[in-house]
């Protein structure tokens, strides 16, 4: 489906009722889109690969985060949980939680230009999943998306705290990243530079994912503007002092007077290639 939306395609569909808009425009809006497209890829990836990720993903982390997170079992998808509070009850429903030999994984995707993460949030989706599970599995939060790094930072130290009421104690990292960073990773790791080298699948995988976030506006090109406008490049100009300093008449014709005037009546000589790309070489 990925490739046919790349390729225009997919055609169009409804929406709103009366209104139709082609698939592309629809994956640029919807952050669950955008979830499959990155994570169901992301369970075909060798153990090296997936593990490179996610110590980039919880590079900015707080709390304490494994040297690994064990062996990738399965991914749940919006999966639902009654979330009990001191008013009643209300549904819960994280975008995944990636499930590993040592511990669980709950991740709050936004989309580059949707709405921003919240704290409370994340506490619902924490709180929930831990009232409904009772494995001794360590716990994890990954935000990704639409999050500064003040409020992520804040947020994690509130969560992280002991609750009688909640048994927050295995919880014990929360990470925060936005798309930019996910993206510049995967360009990298595709690169010639890279220190990790990929396997023919993975390169696939990874340029898949790349493709996906490009329907969302990120840099998937290893060129930025910077690095072009770092040449220094003579301008160009109507007058070349290469031009002016060869004396010879680039014409067989000696040259003439000319005004905007005299346009309509003025003859203009062949040009002579020759003495031209001669005088640009000297």
């Amino acid at each position: 489906m990925l490739k046919a939306i790349l390729h225009g395609k997919a055609g169009r569909i409804e929406h709103n009722k009366d209104e139709s808009v082609s698939w592309s425009q629809l994956f640029k809006t919807r952050e669950d889109l955008l979830t499959s497209t990155i994570f169901e890829r992301f369970a075909y990836l060798t153990d090296a690969v997936q593990h490179a990720l996610l110590m980039h993903w919880f590079k900015q982390h707080h709390g304490n985060i494994p040297l690994s997170f064990g062996e990738f079992i399965d991914t749940t998808y919006w999966q639902r949980f009654n979330h009990q509070h001191d008013k009643g009850s209300n549904q819960v429903e994280p975008d995944l939680i990636l499930h590993f030999e040592h511990c669980n994984i709950i991740v709050e995707v936004k989309p580059p230009a949707g709405g921003n993460q919240y704290f409370w949030q994340w506490c619902k989706e924490i709180e929930s999943f831990l009232q409904a599970e009772d494995d001794d599995k360590r716990l994890y939060f990954l935000a990704i998306g639409r999050v500064e790094h003040n409020s992520a930072k804040d947020w994690a130290n509130e969560l992280l705290e002991e609750k009688e009421d909640i048994p927050l104690n295995k919880l014990k990292g929360i990470a925060a990243i936005n798309w930019d960073a996910v993206t510049a990773q995967l360009v990298e790791l595709i690169s010639e530079e890279a220190t990790l080298v990929l396997s023919k699948q993975d390169s696939r995988i990874i340029q898949d994912m790349l493709d996906g976030l490009g329907l969302y506006g990120q840099q998937i090109s290893p060129f930025k503007w910077s690095q072009l406008t770092a040449n220094s490049l003579s301008k160009l100009g109507l007058i070349q002092p290469r031009l002016i300093s060869h004396p010879t008449s680039l014409t067989h014709q000696a040259d003439v007077p000319f005004s905007l005037q005299s346009l309509p009546n003025h003859s203009l000589g062949s040009l002579d290639l020759q003495r031209f790309q001669s005088a640009l070489k000297e």
